[in-house]
């Protein structure tokens, strides 16, 4: 279903709004006003019930088309089970086409279909047109308007959220010690390498002012750090410090900076800063200092610290940049790819035949290069979604997952004649969805790279030993020449040419940020013309998130 608008059910008040667009849907659909207010009337109908429950309901009105008919469908989806939810359907199943009910859990979806003209398929353009015009009518009443800021504050706080999420796997991902100031100095949030670094947490530095990690020697320079409040116009602020690590109580040397985060207003709201190891520096620059070639060395150095401050300030001025990067990938990059491929797909199809070949050439180029595009991005959502993506590990049964992932990949192993001996697997702890995702790639690469002049042969099998898991995949296909081995798991590595084998290069990188999440290991044998190996190891006791 294409969604149009969506409406939280909390009160009576909400009956009038689902009521009222409801009706608007359907004027928009093309329908007559009889059939209008019957669709509304249905709606209406479940509605009620949803509030009279007491449970937390929405609405959701769209479009959908099938193979004969286009549909408007309202959905409402409620909190509760049983014959409560339905009770509003008795009369409301009367109004419509058609109907079905859906239970999840413990929620309940009831749909209503009411047929409409059949003029919205594949209409892109008009069902934006429709978004567009729900989301910015003029309220009716002040509860409508006072509702839709509060949904509008809502959809603002999720996507804060997410972006705090992946400014957080960011920050964590460098090999850098970074964290933000409050106005008064106070630690706002550092990322994982402070806490791994000194052994302390944020509460504790905002307690003791960082005295149990600062050299007592460096301490009174660093404070200023921590009193750069009082230097509200400046643009960066550095100083060098010595700072005790929590492993061994030895101080190293760091550079710290922190730079000023201005509002719109030009009005400052936080100090945005990070610490880099600079002890082999310091090394050299007190012991070395009469040795030419040393001081050589020492130069290079300060070269390197002078690219890597530029590298940090770089990184400082694009994390807003970096914190946008979910909703362009996920919307501005993709809606432009998918319309691409639906106007090349029907250009093809409807007018190929009045083309020249070398307009019908170009036209399939541009279809082919659209779906790489399309499958390069989808690839890079997923593998920058695997460390965000909260993880909740429960018994997977992996001849369930090797089972639904055969069937995921049934026409290619069809038109491979494939042969797949597959032995018993067992149950492990891990992410479902995770792991299905693991074993298609896998899979798939082996047909992928099956070779022409012998029939497929994939073998499954698994073995227990020191408290792991080891499945093996083994597979007769082209294999490859082992002294590739360090980059076949490496993010857009390609050992074949994309006019041989399609691909994006980041099957297997997403199968080893798969394995580490489960706290797994990953590895490949290989023989050219023979055929490739592929081994996963995985804990064979189910462990839990908050051990993780």
């Amino acid at each position: 279903m294409d969604e149009i608008a969506k409406i939280a059910l909390d009160n009576e008040m909400d009956l009038i709004l689902a009521h009222k667009r409801s009706m608007k849907l359907a004027e928009l659909s093309g329908l007559s006003l009889s059939a209008q207010t019957s669709f509304a009337t249905a709606v209406s109908e479940v509605a009620r019930t949803s509030i009279e429950s007491g449970k937390r309901s929405y609405l959701v009105l769209g479009v959908k088309s099938d193979l004969k008919d286009d549909f408007i469908v309202a959905s409402l989806t409620n909190q509760q089970t049983g014959e409560n939810a339905k009770r509003g359907l008795e009369y409301a199943k009367r109004l419509v086409n058609k109907y079905q009910v859906l239970n999840n859990g413990g929620s309940t979806s009831i749909e209503l279909y009411y047929a409409v003209p059949a003029f919205l398929k594949a209409d892109i353009r008009k069902l934006d047109e429709w978004r567009t015009l729900f989301r910015n009518e003029p309220p009716v009443s002040p509860y409508e308007e006072i509702k839709r800021k509060n949904e509008q504050m809502q959809e603002m706080s999720e996507r804060l959220q997410k972006s705090e999420s992946q400014y957080k796997t960011l920050t964590n991902s460098l090999p850098l010690i970074i964290f933000s100031l409050g106005l008064e100095g106070n630690l706002l949030y550092a990322n994982e390498w402070l806490s791994k670094f000194t052994g302390q947490t944020i509460e504790s530095l905002n307690t003791d002012g960082w005295r149990s990690i600062v050299h007592e020697e460096d301490y009174d320079a660093f404070s200023h750090i921590l009193k750069s409040h009082s230097a509200r116009n400046a643009k960066v602020i550095r100083t060098q410090a010595r700072f005790r690590n929590g492993n061994d109580a030895d101080y190293f040397w760091h550079m710290v900076s922190i730079t000023p985060f201005r509002d719109d207003k030009d009005e400052l709201q936080y100090w945005i800063g990070y610490m880099v190891d600079i002890h082999a520096q310091k090394v050299y620059e007190e012991t070395l200092k009469d040795n030419v070639e040393l001081k050589q060395a020492q130069v290079q150095l300060e070269l390197n610290q002078k690219m890597l401050q530029t590298y940090v300030d770089e990184l400082n001025r694009s994390n807003k940049e970096l914190q946008q990067f979910a909703f362009i990938a996920s919307h501005d990059l993709q809606e432009p790819i998918r319309k691409l491929l639906f106007y090349s797909d029907y250009l093809l199809n409807q007018y190929e035949t009045v083309l020249d070949n070398r307009g019908s050439d170009l036209l399939r180029n541009m279809h082919s290069a659209s779906m790489r595009m399309r499958a390069l991005i989808q690839d890079l959502l997923l593998f920058s979604h695997l460390n965000s993506k909260p993880l909740e590990f429960k018994p997977v049964d992996l001849n369930i997952i090797v089972k639904d992932a055969l069937q995921d990949l049934e026409i290619a192993i069809t038109e491979k004649n494939a042969q797949l001996n597959i032995s018993s697997l067992p149950t492990v702890g891990g992410d479902a969805g995770m792991m299905r995702q693991l074993f298609e790639n896998i899979l798939g690469n082996s047909l992928k790279y099956s070779s022409t002049s012998r029939t497929p042969v994939i073998n499954i099998r698994c073995t227990e030993r020191n408290g792991q898991y080891e499945i093996v995949f083994e597979d007769n296909g082209i294999g490859f020449d082992e002294k590739y081995l360090p980059k076949v798991f490496t993010l857009f590595q390609r050992l074949h040419n994309r006019e041989a084998y399609e691909g994006t290069g980041l099957g297997l990188a997403i199968c080893q940020k798969i394995v580490e999440l489960h706290q797994g290991r990953i590895w490949a044998e290989a023989r050219e013309d023979v055929g490739a190996s592929f081994f996963i190891s995985l804990p064979s006791q189910l462990v839990k998130r908050s051990e993780l």
